[in-house]
C-alpha cells in the first residue's frame, strides 16, 4: 500500500515550481539590467573621449567645420546616452518588479510548507496513537489469557 501523502504535498510541488520559474525569470531580468549597464558606460566612454579630443581640437584651432561636426556628434551621443539611461531604468524596474514576484513566491511556498508539515506531524501522530493503541490492546490480551 502507498504511502499517503499529506494533503497539500501537490500544491506545495506547485508552489515550488512558480517560485523556481520566478527564480529565473529574476536572473534573466539580472542579466538584462547587467547588459544595458555595461552598454551606458560604453556610451559615456565614448562621449569622454569625445570630448578630450574636442577640447584638444579646440586649442590647437583646429578647422571650425571639424569642431561643429564634434558638437554635433557630442548631442547625437548625449541623446544616445539619454535613451540608454531609460532603458536602464526600465531594465531596473523590471528587475525589481520580478524580485518582488519572487519574494511572494517564496512567502507562499513557506506557508504551504508549514501547512504540509504540520500534517506530516498530524499523520505521524495519528500513526503513533493507532500503534500504541494496537500495542495496548495485545498487551490487554495478553495479560488476560495469561491470567484469566
Amino acid at each position: 500500500m502507498k504511502p499517503k501523502e499529506p494533503r497539500f504535498t501537490p500544491l506545495l510541488k506547485y508552489k515550488s515550481f512558480i517560485e523556481d520559474t520566478m527564480r529565473q525569470e529574476m536572473l534573466n531580468e539580472a542579466e538584462k539590467l547587467a547588459l544595458e549597464e555595461k552598454r551606458i558606460f560604453a556610451l559615456e566612454e565614448i562621449w569622454s573621449q569625445a570630448v578630450e579630443e574636442l577640447k584638444e581640437r579646440q586649442t590647437r584651432k583646429g578647422d571650425p567645420n571639424e569642431i561643429l561636426m564634434y558638437h554635433t556628434y557630442l548631442n547625437h551621443l548625449s541623446l544616445d546616452i539619454d535613451s540608454q539611461r531609460k532603458r536602464v531604468i526600465e531594465a531596473m524596474e523590471r528587475f525589481n518588479e520580478k524580485r518582488e514576484y519572487l519574494i511572494e513566491a517564496t512567502k507562499e511556498r513557506k506557508i504551504v510548507e508549514k501547512v504540509v508539515e504540520k500534517g506530516k506531524k498530524g499523520m505521524l501522530d495519528d500513526a503513533n496513537r493507532e500503534e500504541k493503541k494496537v500495542m495496548n490492546e495485545t498487551a490487554q490480551n495478553r495479560y488476560l489469557r495469561d491470567n484469566c
